[in-house]
């Protein structure tokens, strides 16, 4: 039997970096490099420093 193909994208994490807790999930292209963004994080009310960090099954 033939190996299933991988898929093309893939659910990444996003985590503040305010260390508040507070994250976002997203879907991104797995041939993509890692995910880093501003984005609000409404624990501050700021923008703040999101870092991609992979998705536990």
């Amino acid at each position: 039997m033939a190996k299933k193909a991988k898929s093309r994208t893939i659910a990444v994490r996003l985590i503040s970096m305010a260390m508040t807790g507070y994250y976002k999930t997203l879907i991104r292209p797995r041939v993509h490099r890692p995910l880093s963004m501003l984005k609000y994080d409404p624990v501050v009310r700021k923008q703040v420093l999101f870092l991609e960090q992979k998705r536990k099954k």
